[in-house]
C-alpha cells in the first residue's frame, strides 16, 4: 500500500488514434537431455585385438541426427546381406582386414564404429588400425579395387549395396571427414631437416 499518488500516462497514449501495442505471442520451449551416458560396457569377441601395434590410424567421423544414428545403429546391429556373418559390423571387419597392400599382404585391423557420449547430437568414429606402414595412395586404392570386386562378384545388391549404404551415410555428409593419423612420437622434430632442406618448410617458420 502507498499514499502517494500514481501519474496517469500522458492522454495521447490514451487516445483512439493511437498505434496498437506490438504483442507478439511467446510459445513456451522444452529442452530435455537428448543424449545417451556414458555407460562402457565389454567389447564383442570379434573385436578381441591380440598382440597388434598400430603406427597409424584411419578414422573416418561424422555428426549426425538422431534419427540418421538410429539408421546406423540398426546397420551395424543387423545380418548382412549372404548371412556369412551375425551382423554387418563383423562382415565390414573382415572387409578392412582383408585389403591387400601391393605385395599383397594385409595390413588393416578393424577397431571399432564408436558413438560419442554426452552430446545433443550423434557423433560417430570408425577406426581402423594399420599394422605395417602403407602409404595413404595404396590404402585407397586396395579400397576401391575392393570394392569394385565386390561389385562385380555379387552385383549392385546385396552385401554390396549395404556397404555402400554405411560409406555414404559415414563420408557423404556435410560433416563428414577421413582423418589419417600417425603415431606422434613416429613423426619426432617437426622442425628437422631432411637432405639439407626442411622436411616442413612452412611449419619450420612456424615454430622457430
Amino acid at each position: 500500500m502507498t499514499d502517494k499518488r500514481i501519474t496517469p500516462p500522458p492522454a495521447p497514449l490514451l487516445s483512439s488514434e493511437t498505434a496498437a501495442p506490438q504483442a507478439k505471442t511467446l510459445v513456451a520451449e522444452l529442452r530435455t537431455d537428448a543424449s545417451l551416458d556414458f555407460d562402457p560396457q565389454a567389447a564383442p569377441q570379434y573385436l578381441n585385438i591380440v598382440n597388434a601395434r598400430f603406427g597409424a590410424l584411419v578414422a573416418w567421423r561424422v555428426d549426425l541426427s538422431w534419427s540418421d544414428a538410429q539408421l546406423v545403429q540398426l546397420w551395424l546391429t543387423g545380418a548382412p546381406a549372404g548371412g556369412a556373418y551375425p551382423t554387418r559390423e563383423e562382415a565390414l571387419k573382415d572387409f578392412f582386414e582383408t585389403l591387400p597392400d601391393p605385395n599383397g599382404n594385409v595390413f588393416l585391423e578393424y577397431l571399432g564404429t564408436y558413438l560419442a557420449t554426452g552430446l545433443s547430437h550423434a557423433s560417430y568414429t570408425m577406426i581402423v588400425g594399420m599394422r605395417s606402414p602403407v602409404p595413404r595412395d595404396d590404402y585407397k586404392k586396395a579400397f576401391t579395387d575392393a570394392l569394385n570386386a565386390l561389385r562385380q562378384a555379387i552385383g549392385p545388391s546385396g552385401w554390396y549395396a549395404e556397404l555402400v549404404d554405411f560409406m555414404k551415410i559415414m563420408l557423404n555428409q556435410p560433416t563428414s571427414r577421413e582423418e589419417f593419423l600417425t603415431l606422434a612420437s613416429n613423426e619426432g622434430d617437426l622442425a628437422r631437416n631432411v637432405g639439407g632442406q626442411p622436411a616442413y618448410p612452412l611449419i619450420q617458420i612456424l615454430i622457430t
